[in-house]
């Protein structure tokens, strides 16, 4: 039985792994709780979508990674670990906590098998939930409610693409996948949201480029955008706008700050908390390209900054205090140096960043990943982004 705090994690031993599920799955039963097995099986022509889906930006090749591990039914295994062992984990992007033990496992299966990446595991919470929602539909908090305590050595079939392998219903079916699969936020323009809202202006920031795979079934590395992402929802086309952690759309410790200070708003969707709204929404239309240049602030924009004020009882702001664009310049001068945030678009933020090194590491990444091709287009978009910031 499992202990009340155990995690949940899953295995996937892929279609030409499956002579070893046995060993695999005596060797779980040792070491973890089996909750739950399902027969996975993924529709011929949405396989190589659904992989690129699943793995993102992390997947070089879909049609490679399909010989190695096939494209018949796999089996995904559903476990609890009574005894996690966790270790700090950093990538170009986050820190996560990863369960040694799972990792363990995995790689040990792997050379059972004898063939790198024929057996995909999750190691971490947002793994897992990651994993769980594009398989199952459901979070892990959704899914568990019906997980029973141990698994009764039945193995259930399942016969189903990834959710929103045809689109997305509406808002809400979208913004459930997101929650579980991104750590994101809608920077402004979400006060309608779900129902009404620009459906051709949503403004992201989200920690890496898991995203476009996830929203667009079709999404592609080598023909589309992944900082303009079309799709459909509903019948309507919508266009999200995500900018990327590293991107410096605003400064690098900032947004580590909004993301780690975002709220669940009440419609379902996550926002930045309201000291972040103010002085992000103030900073946009102050500093960012297209309003600087305009030189004033829209209506539209003082009534949301000064409401915020409100809330957050800074009495002395007015609607008619976001007439004067450099006062605005100075609220916001001054609260960036209070917090030690810099502009992102100076030579001395960039210099002291390590830009230079980052965006070396970045290439090595992407070289070896996707090939040259996507490198030198990713180094023409991020050569654009840093002359002409949004």
């Amino acid at each position: 039985m499992p202990k009340a705090d155990s995690k949940l994690y899953l295995f996937i031993i892929w279609e030409k792994s499956r002579n070893k599920t046995e060993e695999i799955l005596d060797d779980l039963r040792k070491k973890f709780v089996i909750r739950d097995v399902y027969q996975v099986k993924w529709s011929k022509e949405n396989f190589l979508n659904n992989l690129r889906r699943f793995y993102g930006k992390t997947l070089p090749d879909a049609q490679e990674k399909a010989k190695v591990c096939g494209t018949g039914p796999f089996l995904v295994i559903i476990i609890s670990d009574p005894y996690p062992k966790f270790n700090h984990s950093k990538n170009m992007f986050e820190e996560d906590l990863v369960n040694s033990n799972i990792n363990e496992s995995k790689i040990k299966y792997r050379k059972w098998i004898g063939e790198d990446f024929t057996v995909h595991s999750s190691i971490s919470d947002s793994e897992t939930s990651h994993n769980l929602t594009l398989l199952f539909g459901k979070n892990p908090h959704d899914f568990e409610k019906d997980l029973p305590e141990e698994w009764n050595g039945s193995i259930k079939n399942l016969e189903s693409d990834l959710i929103g392998h045809d689109g997305w219903n509406d808002m809400k079916q979208l913004l459930y996948v997101m929650n579980s699969t991104v750590n994101y936020v809608i920077l402004r323009n979400f006060e309608g949201m779900p129902r009404e809202f620009d459906y051709h202006d949503v403004d992201i920031l989200v920690n890496d480029e898991k995203l476009p795979y996830i929203v667009d079934k079709d999404f592609s590395s080598l023909s589309n955008d992944a900082r303009s992402i079309e799709f459909n929802v509903g019948g309507k086309t919508i266009i999200f706008n995500p900018n990327y952690f590293g991107d410096h759309y605003y400064d690098e410790r900032w947004e580590k700050d909004i993301l780690k200070r975002r709220t669940f708003h009440p419609n379902g969707f996550y926002t930045p908390c309201k000291m972040d709204y103010f002085y992000t929404l103030l900073y946009h239309v102050t500093f960012h390209r297209r309003w600087k240049n305009i030189g004033k602030i829209s209506d539209k924009y003082k009534k949301i900054l000064s409401d915020l004020a409100k809330e957050l009882h800074m009495n002395k702001i007015t609607n008619r205090t976001f007439d004067d664009i450099d006062y605005s310049k100075k609220m916001i001068e001054e609260y960036m140096s209070k917090m030690l945030y810099r502009h992102p678009d100076t030579i001395g933020y960039k210099l002291t960043h390590g830009e230079h090194s980052r965006l070396i590491k970045s290439a090595i990444f992407i070289g070896r990943k996707e090939g040259m091709y996507v490198l030198l287009s990713a180094i023409i978009k991020k050569i654009s982004l840093t002359i002409n910031p949004k």
